[in-house]
């Protein structure tokens, strides 16, 4: 390897795509590999149960001639195997890292060089893995590949706390408290005025 090949690292997992069925599952990483572009290789990561041996992923990235880096279930577990292919490539010359994932673990791969990202439209990524990307490539999701063809959660996590949003300008020190009590109020007189609705729904029912 030289300086100027770029590896693909997917992480399946924040990219929503190891619960998919076959079909979708296809289409979204043929639609990964030609956003890519050229690369010396792709390698995907995620996780499944070492006694677990129905892989339907591993044949089809074998198919599309991706690495697949199955891993036990664990914390950060694709992620960090993701990390040691890229400390592994580095230490052979590679300088350019293509990262399939919105996880903040990946900033990691700004001290190995060149780090550009791959992500959905209106997927969230972490903020210090914007920090340190060259290019965020936003990848429309193919058609055809409806959430409804999801085995499970479709939805990535980023791997950064969830922002909580401001109180309202001027609201001073005690805004957020009073935000917070004023929406608790509303929500127990949303479910009284529910219950109260109902109440009066079935009375007309028995009538």
């Amino acid at each position: 390897m030289n300086a100027d090949d770029r590896i693909l690292l997917l992480d399946l997992e924040n990219l929503g795509t190891v619960r998919l069925r076959p079909r979708p599952l296809r289409a979204r990483l043929e639609t990964l590999l030609a956003a890519a572009g050229e690369i010396h290789h792709a390698v995907a990561a995620y996780a499944l149960p070492t006694d677990d041996d129905s892989d339907p992923v591993v044949s089809l990235l074998a198919e599309l001639r991706i690495a697949p880096l199955r891993v036990p279930p664990g914390a950060d577990a694709a992620e960090l195997a993701l990390l040691a292919h890229a400390r592994h490539v580095h230490a052979e010359g590679c300088r350019n890292f293509l990262v399939g994932s919105a996880d903040g673990r990946f900033a990691e791969l700004a001290g190995l060089g060149r780090v550009e990202l791959l992500v959905w439209d209106g997927q969230p990524v972490a903020t210090r893995l914007v920090d340190v990307a060259r290019h965020v490539h936003r990848i429309t999701r193919p058609s055809g590949t409806p959430a409804d063809e999801s085995t499970g959660q479709d939805e990535p996590d980023t791997g950064d706390t969830p922002a909580v949003p401001d109180p309202p300008a001027g609201a001073g020190p005690g805004g957020a408290v009073m935000a917070r009590f004023l929406t608790g109020v509303a929500t127990g007189v949303g479910i009284a005025v529910g219950h109260r609705l109902l109440d009066i729904l079935l009375r007309r029912g028995k009538r």
